[in-house]
């Protein structure tokens, strides 16, 4: 089966999202907090909010990310 154009466009803006949360996330100590929302604004470079959600929760159930309440941070 073939993928199509639209589908591979989708899945390198997720990886780009993907690796921009992870860079952003790490510009803060490792004992620093972010709101999920604050590091998906600041990670946020014209991606649809549909890839950036899939990039971001796919971060989240891989525990990358420590999530405590609403905050999130890089999993130490």
């Amino acid at each position: 089966m073939t993928t199509d154009r639209a589908s591979e466009h989708l899945e390198r803006e997720i990886e780009e999202a993907r690796q921009a949360l992870l860079d952003a996330a790490a510009e803060r100590s490792a004992e620093e907090w972010w709101h999920a929302y604050e590091l998906k604004d600041h990670a946020r470079n014209g991606w649809s909010a549909g890839a950036m959600n899939i990039a971001f929760r796919s971060l989240v159930n891989e525990h990358v990310f420590e999530i405590k309440g609403d905050r999130i941070r890089l999993h130490r």
